[in-house]
């Protein structure tokens, strides 16, 4: 059996990825996004059996600069197919890892798969937060509000905030600006670059996807999210706020105009997605709108264990001065 691979994966690989998952993060069109989004090269491996996929790998070769990470898609990613398969195409999968001399591989369970820990992988474990909206609509959800997020909202609403859709390139800097602020308030790593924002515009946002929604006040930017769709659930998938404009709780009519919008269209969760066990702020937010906090696992591979540690701890640095510029360099 040979380990294949879509390096421009269309529209084979998405009916086989469909008859597993109704994720976005599996299907072709997402490969678009970290392609322009982080410089990734999509590596879509599958396994046929009698002509047909039965198994399959979605990734994503990210190289900062002389390290490579195979990531199983982002933020999700796993194997997908009949799991008879599994054993195999990791099996193969080695030996290409080997060949393009990727010195790590990481995988990521979603809260709405099972766990499927893959054999001599490292378990790393994140929290994630799932709000079931199945039996809702958009009066039951406030309903079911506690009443410190209906004043919330009401003090939002009170206070002149208005929500509304981004839809320009303007309007991804203009969130990519109240992410960086946030990321400089917890002293956390900015991850994603300005391009990021640009390329979740105009793959995801403008092909129906994916949203931006920014939160003013007088017409001034103070928050805004960026929400990402799958068929069957809301991903929230960034946010970003001005702290001094907390006070007005515009996070809280964010959310609230989200989870109206997602019982609207049907939707049966709303995925707040990863977070630092260690956050409990993050994580106390995130369930106060009634969500269940789950473990979620993301399995590690190092090919070159002395490179892997020097990159961990190069991202520990990232959030000093020399780290900061060091991050600078890679993505640049």
């Amino acid at each position: 059996m040979e380990l294949k691979v879509f390096e421009s994966p269309g529209k084979e690989w998405d009916e086989f990825a469909s008859r597993h998952t109704d994720l976005i993060f599996y299907q072709s069109a997402w490969s678009r996004v970290l392609k322009e989004g982080l410089g990734g090269q999509p590596l879509y491996f599958y396994l046929k059996d009698g002509g047909e996929i039965v198994a399959g790998l979605p990734g994503v070769l990210l190289t900062f600069k002389i390290f490579k990470i195979l990531y199983a898609s982002i933020p999700y990613g796993h194997l997908i197919g009949e799991k008879s398969y599994y054993s195999a195409i990791l099996q193969l999968l080695e030996k290409e890892v080997k060949r393009k001399g990727i010195d790590q591989v990481r995988l990521t369970e979603s809260p709405f798969s099972d766990s499927c820990p893959p054999e001599s992988y490292k378990s790393i474990s994140a929290k994630c937060t799932l709000l079931d909206l199945r039996g809702y609509d958009e009066e039951k959800i406030w309903e079911g509000y506690r009443k410190n997020i209906r004043r919330d909202v009401r003090k939002a609403q009170r206070s002149g905030i208005t929500i509304r859709g981004g839809d320009s390139k303007e309007d991804s800097r203009i969130f990519y600006k109240l992410y960086l602020t946030s990321m400089e308030r917890n002293r956390a790593m900015a991850k994603y670059p300005l391009r990021w924002f640009e390329a979740l515009d105009e793959f995801a946002t403008k092909k129906g996807f994916g949203a931006i929604l920014v939160a003013e006040l007088n017409g001034m930017p103070i928050a805004g999210v960026v929400l990402i769709y799958s068929s069957s659930s809301t991903h929230y998938f960034h946010n970003g706020s001005q702290y001094e404009f907390l006070k007005f709780c515009p996070n809280e009519l964010l959310i609230h105009s989200a989870l109206e919008e997602a019982v609207g269209k049907g939707n049966a969760f709303f995925d707040f997605m990863g977070s630092d066990p260690g956050d409990l702020s993050l994580l106390q937010f995130k369930e106060k709108w009634g969500g269940q906090t789950m473990d979620l696992h993301t399995y590690v591979k190092d090919y070159h264990p002395v490179r892997c540690k020097m990159w961990e701890l190069g991202k520990r640095w990232a959030g000093s001065r020399w780290g900061s510029r060091l991050l600078k360099f890679i993505w640049h």
